[in-house]
Formats: structure tokens, sequence, C-alpha cells
């Protein structure tokens, strides 16, 4: 699971233990579910396995309206950020102070390794032009770039004392699948006991 997992070290060491964490379809995101830890109820806010693409950010601006005294990161991938990047102008213009991490491969990353694992490696529609650093010059909200988890922490901490919206690109290739921890067997199997009571 590296890098993913540095990286998540990396935004539990600055993330207050109250803050909150938007999840999103995206590598990063999977892997924040079975890796990070959370220590305050529902602070991890997720869509579950519906994947719906482009839920992220949008998410944790409301998050963060209403928990204005609570630190709030959005988790998204290049792809689904751009699903919802028109409400950075809300953010920009109402100051909502969201720190957003885009983790970006060019494409949308999980389609992608399924069309090349499933299909002999034919890939159509799902690599992406990189948007981001146009992003960047066109809104006013902090715009930073981090290659490496000690940078992506110097990054967050940035975020967190800036009055609106930041964004922060983590350049990332093809990460390994985390799907082998998610499809986990139970932990516990059920006795047999416990299936007669039934």
């Amino acid at each position: 699971m590296s890098p993913q997992i540095h990286y998540i070290k990396a935004i539990r060491a600055e993330l207050p233990d109250d803050g909150f964490v938007v999840g999103e379809s995206t590598q990063l995101a999977y892997a924040v579910r079975v890796a990070m830890p959370f220590y305050r109820p529902r602070t991890y806010v997720t869509h579950g396995y519906q994947g719906t693409l482009g839920y992220g950010f949008p998410t944790a601006l409301g998050v963060k309206v209403a928990h204005p005294d609570k630190q709030v990161i959005s988790i998204t991938g290049d792809g689904g950020f751009l699903f919802g990047a028109s409400e950075l102008a809300i953010a920009v213009q109402h100051r909502i102070a969201t720190v957003t991490l885009i983790f970006n491969n060019n494409a949308y990353g999980n389609v992608k390794r399924s069309q090349i694992q499933k299909y002999g490696g034919r890939v159509i529609a799902t690599d992406l032009h990189n948007l981001i650093r146009q992003t960047r010059r066109v809104l006013r909200s902090a715009c930073l770039r981090a290659e490496t988890p000690e940078a992506l922490r110097a990054a967050i901490r940035r975020g967190f004392n800036h009055d609106g919206p930041t964004l922060i690109e983590i350049p990332v290739g093809d990460l390994p699948s985390p799907w082998h921890l998610i499809h986990m067997p139970r932990v516990r199997k059920i006795s047999d006991t416990a299936t007669q009571k039934k």
C-alpha cells in the first residue's frame, strides 16, 4: 500500500483528532477506509460504496459550513475534483476554508486500471488533461503542490492557516490497488453455536 500509507500518515499527523476527512471515489480515499485511524465519531464522511464520483469536494464544503470551527480535508482525485470544480468559486466567495488534496494521476485511475487488467490494456476515455494548473490561474484560492508526504504535511499546515479554500495537488502515477484489503473476509467466523441459536 505504498505510497498511499505514507500520505495517509502525513494527513493523520496534521489533522486534529476532531478534524474531518471527506472521502471520494479515488485510490487514496479507498485506502483511508482501512488504514487511517479516526478518533471521534462521524469525522470520516464518505459516500460508502455508492461510487458517486465528484461527491467529495462539494460535500467537504458543506461539512465545513456545518462545523466552521473544525479542520476539514477533502481527499479526491483529479477526475472527481473536476466534477465539482465550479464550487470552488463559491468557496472563494464565502471563504469556506477547506483543504482539498487532489491526487493527480491525469486519469480516471480506477476505470483505467480496470480497462488495462480486464480488457487487454485497451484504454478509452480515461486519460485526462491536467486542468488543475489552469484552475490555479483563474481562482484566487491558495493552490499548492506537494510531491512527497513531507511536503504534503507542510502544505496542509499552510492550508489550515489560510482563511479560504486551499487546493493541494499531489502528482502520483498509478497507485497500487487497495481492493484486496477492502474485500477482506470477516475477522471472526460465526460459530456453529451462534448459527444454531438462530
